[in-house]
């Protein structure tokens, strides 16, 4: 749990420390007016804050003069009525919870341009290391050792409490400052790397190959009915037919580049985005796939409001303590949702292909390059733009942490790209786009599964078999790994090997729908009933059971328990969701069925690769230029969320029509002019 800690003092500490040289840890300090390193600079900052006016007029007035706030961020930064820079900049200092992923208290200061973030940041975290931290303070804001002018000295600490302040950072942090951070001036990017303009050029291809192939095919239709107008001995309905069969025959004559060009074309993709499939013999799932989508947008949404930092004290208990909220807490559970999707939808398919031309193998090989060759150009292009345009979107005091989290990509791409990245790098949170971890592990997966499906093929019980293994595989390493080790995140969460379960449930639904037929068996309705009420049941009790853990009076449980409920509670909740499936697409109808076949899911289960792709870094985008902290109520939240859905589905549409089909289609036209 966060503790709330007030840090309103340490905004004095910073103003009044410019230099310092020690090593954090130790108890010895450099004074800023002594030579050496740095000596120079610091100087230079003393004579701005031996100003009066300069703490009179900006360093009080626009820093931050309570918890949890970062100040005046425009006033700081720029002369009153423009845009002209004022000379000073923002800083922010952190303090990060045990995991680094959110932000327990946030400070803004406002500093001259020519005080060092750096040098600050070694003194702040010096005093916070040392047990005599407030002994070291005084000693350094003396007259002889710090050359400040002592009236300012005293003003300060006692505007701030700073001598009160300290102490209680030390109990959070007992004594170890490596979740402090402190940031100065890097709050926006005007310098476009030359990957930005190789993007930024790229996109404006894209567009005007879909503008160009959008004129083209307005062109030719004109031009198609106009040839039809003229042939007027012909009645309605046989110029009709005779259209489609002009289009068809031009189209068959078209040469490879027109073919090319057309794969381009916005109409045609929006018209596959918008029509609905005659033949959706598993239409629940694309209701399944949205709303799973949206939970995830919901907790990310909610999340990552913590990592910015909130402006109220009780804004973790609202998240965390209050039960409407434990159902953002188990959004985990969604992923789980698209693992099973994934087996289940991968060994329909190949079944129903397989048994309809009557083949027991297939080129795992080309499936295995046609699925990368599927997802790769949008993800690469997702990845590449975050990585160098992303972070000139916006600016603020606190909008670092994006361009920090973008420049990992420079580093980590590749891993991305050859999905790879749950396993390297090791950490979670310096991996590219850290949320990517899902599509590592569905790839892998994917692979997995047509080497079992390759198997059952040939030897049925051998496949069962192997397919039964993956979901036990998953709760004997979850709860072996959830016992001993303590690192949830880098050891448990994003491995693929503990959250194969609900892929290896998707696989055995998958035979039995098509190789049992059990997609026709006939479920009285009382049974069938039954069956999804016990079903619902089980899914809502995995998410709240765990509820019991964030209650302030509740005893946690034992690492045992918490491992057995990871390991036998995804168990659980994925074959209740497959029963939902089978309940739902069995011929068996109830409004769970009629909801998730809504004709609305359809297009949004199209776009929520794209969705889940984009909705962090937009999330982020908005977080992390914001100049005021977030102020958490559920209605806020909410607000939030609802237009983070929507940005993220139409951002999803415009790179579905840009990007995604049009190099789907070229794939596919590859493919079939080899043939």
């Amino acid at each position: 749990m966060f503790e709330r800690t007030r840090l309103a003092a340490l905004v004095g500490v910073v103003g009044m420390c410019c230099s310092a040289e020690a090593q954090p840890g130790s108890c010895g300090i450099d004074c800023p007016t002594s030579t050496g390193h740095g000596a120079d600079k610091a100087g230079t900052c003393l004579n701005f804050l031996n100003n009066e006016r300069v703490w009179e007029d900006y360093i009080l007035p626009d820093s931050a003069s309570t918890l949890n706030s970062l100040g005046a961020y425009h006033r700081c930064k720029y002369l009153p009525g423009n845009e002209v820079l004022s000379g000073y900049k923002m800083c922010v200092l952190d303090v990060l919870d045990s995991t680094r992923e959110f932000t327990v208290i946030t400070q803004g200061i406002c500093l001259p341009d020519i005080c060092d973030g750096m040098l600050i940041e070694a003194l702040i975290k010096q005093l916070v290391d040392c047990k005599n931290g407030s002994t070291l303070l005084s000693n350094y804001t003396s007259k002889e050792c710090s050359g400040l002018d002592q009236s300012i000295v005293q003003k300060t600490i006692q505007q701030w409490n700073v001598s009160a302040r300290l102490p209680q950072i030390q109990a959070y942090t007992h004594y170890n400052s490596e979740n402090i951070e402190f940031h100065c001036g890097d709050n926006d990017d005007t310098t476009l790397n030359p990957l930005g303009i190789v993007m930024l050029s790229l996109t404006a291809i894209l567009i005007l190959l879909c503008i160009t192939s959008e004129l083209v095919e307005q062109s030719e239709q004109r031009q198609l009915m106009e040839s039809q107008h003229a042939t007027n001995s012909l009645n309605n309905t046989s110029r009709g037919a005779n259209r489609s069969l002009l289009g068809r025959k031009e189209r068959k004559n078209w040469s490879y580049w027109r073919k090319l060009l057309k794969t381009f074309c916005p109409s045609d993709t929006i018209h596959s985005l918008l029509e609905r499939s005659a033949s959706r013999t598993l239409a629940g799932l694309d209701g399944l796939r949205s709303i799973s989508m949206m939970w995830i947008i919901l907790a990310h949404t909610q999340l990552l409001s913590l990592s910015l930092g909130t402006d109220n004290e009780n804004a973790e208990h609202l998240m965390t303590e209050t039960l409407p909220q434990q159902f953002s807490l188990g959004s985990s559970l969604a992923i789980d949702i698209f693992f099973f999707l994934s087996g289940l939808l991968t060994t329909y398919t190949l079944l129903r292909r397989m048994r309809k031309n009557r083949k027991n193998s297939f080129p795992a090989h080309t499936f295995i390059g046609l699925r990368y060759l599927r997802l790769t150009p949008l993800y690469a292009y997702i990845l590449l733009c975050y990585a160098s345009v992303a972070v000139h979107f916006g600016e603020g005091p606190v909008w670092f942490r994006l361009s920090r989290e973008a420049s990992l990509c420079t580093e980590y791409w590749w891993s991305n790209l050859v999905y790879a990245n749950n396993f390297f790098p090791h950490r979670y949170h310096s991996s590219c786009m850290p949320w990517s971890w899902y599509l590592a592990c569905d790839m892998q997966y994917f692979i997995i599964g047509l080497f079992i499906l390759t198997v059952y093929l040939r030897t049925r019980i051998v496949g069962l078999f192997l397919s039964v293994a993956l979901v036990v595989c998953g709760v004997v390493s979850g709860y072996l790994l959830l016992l001993h080790y303590s690192d949830t995140q880098d050891d448990y969460f994003d491995k693929p090997y503990t959250r194969v379960t609900p892929f290896g449930v998707g696989i055995l639904l998958g035979i039995l729908l098509v190789d049992l037929d059990w997609i026709h068996v006939r479920i009285r309705s009382s049974v069938s009933y039954v069956l999804m009420l016990v079903s619902l049941v089980v899914m809502g009790g995995v998410i709240y059971v765990d509820y019991v853990n964030f209650t302030p009076t509740a005893k946690p449980w034992s690492a045992e328990a918490d491992a057995a409920y990871q390991a036998f509670g995804r168990l659980a909740f994925a074959i209740a969701v497959a029963t939902v499936t089978f309940l739902c697409v069995n011929e068996n109808r109830g409004i769970v069925n009629w909801v998730l076949s809504l004709s609305l899911w359809e297009p949004l289960g199209k776009l929520t690769y794209g969705a889940y792709l984009v909705h962090p870094i937009i999330i982020r985008c908005y977080y992390f230029q914001q100049v005021m902290l977030f102020h958490y109520m559920p209605f806020n939240q909410f607000v939030v969320f609802v237009a983070m859905v929507f940005i993220s589905y139409v951002v999803a549409a415009m790179l579905h029509v840009l990007v995604e089909l049009p190099f789907a289609s070229i794939t596919k036209l590859i493919v079939t002019s080899r043939r």
